[in-house]
């Protein structure tokens, strides 16, 4: 994310599950796992914050230490920001973490790197290679101004194409910059090294030049960020707005009740918000993190969930059957968005920003699949609505 643009701390009630790794790291660190109710209705263990640093946050994504994140009980409108924000960091911290898991691999398995291996038996460099701790950090700061030169012919080819792209107002060629360099910023150490070892060397190049294309590759795919945390602010709020419709008749009175003026009414909606409060009927959002393993299907998996506790099942499913293949090709992102704020005509008009999901999805390369269940527990029903991302 955009650096000038990250919102530093974000206050929500956060939950979050760890990995095998970060479970193995908080226990190092001594602290306490809990069990956690998740959305799911299931039990867990991790941690419950209710505040968080984008950069701390970041760093725990990029480790591999965390496996779901979840926010209850919150109210969409109330946190419209807060939410969008974490949604966007979640979603930048796995992109950069697989951009540099695959960047690595680029160079782990280069014909220069084995056939350096097959010379230096006793000298290999693969995933397995174990090093002195601190040695691959010693050994960067010892090379800072060549690895600075490195950087800068890596992503100057890169910087020139931005630069050069009429299509680009200026304020987004700042930001891609910036995401440019957040990205340099995530290759691991080990890549590091391998490409200062093989610098000044007639390989140099044909390692440089995979690195490089995974930066465009996912520098490329850097906006799904935006627009899954839009797209998930827009569903949110169209089953809030069922939420509130229906608990806005029962506590009102008034079958006739004008929903959109119960939305638009602090007097009136607060109420309702409280009481659906009081039910537990708040929506839970999720990030589900998926992992780093190259495993079909694995490698850049991630999930975004909303859980409902109320049974706006049906409803939900056939607001997105009917507009999911809507052509929705003539708006843009922020043309959609200013039409989705002056209509004020239909609740369900942030759904049709599914099929504009999907088309964007298709064009950066990126699998995207939404789907709308319902569960049936102990008289407790639950309709979860979920957009699935492989990158």
């Amino acid at each position: 994310m955009a650096a000038n643009e990250r919102k530093q701390l974000i206050s929500l009630p956060l939950k979050f599950v760890f990995t095998e790794a970060g479970s193995s790291a908080m226990f190092r660190q001594n602290v306490k796992i809990n069990r956690l109710k998740m959305g799911d209705q299931t039990e867990d263990y991790g941690v419950f914050l209710d505040k968080i640093t984008a950069d701390f946050l970041q760093r725990m994504v990029m480790m591999n230490y965390i496996s779901k994140i979840e926010v209850s009980g919150v109210e969409p409108v109330e946190n419209r920001t807060d939410i969008i924000e974490l949604s966007k960091l979640i979603v930048f911290s796995i992109l950069f973490r697989n951009f540099a898991e695959t960047s690595l691999e680029q160079l782990l398995s280069s014909e220069s790197l084995k056939q350096w291996n097959r010379q230096n038996p006793s000298m290999v460099i693969d995933e397995k290679t174990q090093f002195k701790e601190g040695m691959l950090q010693s050994f960067i700061e010892r090379h800072t101004e060549e690895l600075t030169e490195i950087q800068t012919e890596l992503l100057d080819p890169i910087l020139k194409n931005i630069e050069n792209d009429t299509s680009l107002e200026q304020d987004e060629k700042k930001n891609r910059l910036e995401i440019l360099q957040s990205m340099v910023s995530s290759i691991y150490p080990l890549a590091w090294f391998i490409i200062l070892k093989f610098n000044k060397t007639r390989d140099f190049l044909a390692l440089l030049r995979p690195v490089r294309l995974c930066l465009v590759e996912f520098l490329k795919k850097t906006n799904i960020a935006e627009y899954s945390s839009l797209m998930l602010m827009e569903l949110a709020s169209n089953i809030a707005n069922l939420n509130i419709q229906k608990e806005a008749k029962r506590l009102y009175g008034n079958e006739n009740l004008d929903v959109k003026h119960v939305i638009r009414d602090p007097q009136l909606r607060l109420p309702v918000i409280d009481s659906l409060r009081k039910k537990n009927n708040l929506l839970t959002f999720s990030w589900k993190l998926g992992g780093i393993s190259s495993a079909m299907g694995t490698r850049g998996k991630f999930q975004v969930v909303l859980y409902d506790q109320d049974i706006n099942f049906t409803a939900t499913r056939e607001s997105m059957a009917q507009t999911k293949n809507v052509d929705a090709r003539r708006f843009n992102l922020s043309e959609f968005y200013k039409k989705l704020n002056k209509s004020g005509n239909d609740l369900d008009l942030g759904m049709f920003y599914l099929s504009f999901l999907d088309e964007a999805c298709s064009n950066m390369g990126i699998r995207f699949e939404s789907m709308v269940n319902q569960t049936q527990s102990s008289g407790m029903g639950q309709t979860i609505t979920t957009l699935t991302f492989i990158l």
